[in-house]
């Protein structure tokens, strides 16, 4: 445990206007033993282009189509080897070049740790918002960012993404790890910026809230009251965002936000 191997796993499609800044992110890291992986799903524009001017700080790279999102993260699991792992999506960066050298330091003096998990921050359309994630509703929402969370690789092994699930995956993989006894271990740091202007959750938050319903509802638990209101408020943002310009819904989200977890 002297110096943990951590492996970073970055999945993108057709991503040539965002997939740079990720890349020089994490080659840009001061850690020496650091584990790049790139799954690409095909892209066809030229997003393979950049990938390949970074080709020789990336261990394990691979170009081919597959199911989505969460089939190129279980690939990345296979292919990683490292004791430790961390999904970085394409578009989204380290905060800043000392974060995996700082982790690795944590992790060696917190030996009881099975996921490590930090602070991000959220950049959305209206504002950028620090987020300090509180374990107590891992349980019960996606309230930790995949992009600043470390999970140890032989745990996302033992339980890789469900692909059934097409928004929703790594809240059902994370909230297993802490419903099953799993130790989450908080470090009180800023990990990631997050891009959350684009992507499929952004464009598709009612449906990816719908499925993280479907599962804690498959764990016997009755959400139907928080179900029918959360659904609904969901579903007022999103016409609120489709019928409304830019320049006067900005402002009414800014200061909604100030109340409210980012929408």
């Amino acid at each position: 445990m002297d110096s943990p191997r951590i492996s970073v796993v970055t999945v993108s499609f057709n991503t040539h206007d965002i997939i740079e800044k990720t890349l020089q992110s994490v080659t840009g890291q001061d850690y020496g033993n650091l584990e790049y992986v790139v799954i690409d799903g095909g892209s066809t524009d030229h997003a393979q282009d950049i990938i390949e001017r970074y080709r020789e700080r990336i261990a394990y790279y691979v170009s081919e189509r597959d199911g989505g999102i969460y089939f190129g993260m279980n690939k990345g699991i296979d292919a990683a080897t490292g004791e430790w792992l961390l999904f970085m999506n394409a578009g989204d960066v380290f905060s800043d070049n000392h974060v995996v050298s700082d982790v690795a330091a944590f992790i060696r003096s917190h030996n009881e740790a099975d996921v490590v998990y930090g602070n991000s921050m959220q950049v959305l359309e209206y504002g950028s918002y620090l987020v300090k994630p509180r374990e107590a509703y891992i349980n019960n929402r996606m309230s930790i960012s995949h992009q600043a969370t470390f999970v140890k690789l032989e745990l996302l092994r033992s339980h890789k993404f469900d692909t059934r699930y097409r928004y929703a995956a790594d809240f059902e993989q994370l909230s297993h790890f802490y419903l099953s006894g799993s130790r989450f271990v908080y470090y009180d740091r800023l990990i990631a910026t997050v891009e959350m202007t684009d992507g499929a959750t952004y464009r598709h938050f009612v449906e990816s809230a719908n499925e993280m319903y479907d599962i804690i509802e498959s764990r016997g638990v009755d959400i139907s009251r928080e179900r029918k209101s959360q659904i609904r408020r969901k579903k007022m943002v999103r016409a609120f965002r489709t019928c409304v310009p830019p320049f006067l819904r900005k402002p009414v989200f800014r200061f909604i936000a100030k109340h409210y977890k980012a929408l």
